[in-house]
């Protein structure tokens, strides 16, 4: 289904596939890492980010960096859409 999208309006959302390996310098100690994703509609800009654990804290935690990064997306979108957060539904 092919959609249209207006610039800035709409802000999509998603903890994307499997996690990542992410290893302390120090420590050496390996530990899971989700990947945050956030794409603009329009132009396709993309925002990534890793956190540990996928609980609603870092969900919002990772929006509001990529919402601060706006000038990396291009502006703030007029709506934000998250794609089956079940983090923030459990």
């Amino acid at each position: 289904m092919r959609q249209t999208h207006w610039a800035g309006e709409k802000l999509f959302i998603h903890y994307a596939g499997r996690t990542v390996p992410v290893i302390d310098r120090v420590t050496g100690e390996i530990r899971p890492a989700h990947l945050f994703v956030a794409v603009s509609g329009a132009s396709n800009y993309t925002f990534a980010c890793a956190t540990a654990p996928e609980t609603p804290g870092d969900w919002l935690s990772a929006l509001s960096k990529a919402l601060h990064a706006g000038h990396a997306l291009g502006g703030v979108p007029g709506l934000v859409i998250p794609d089956n957060p079940k983090a923030l539904i459990t």
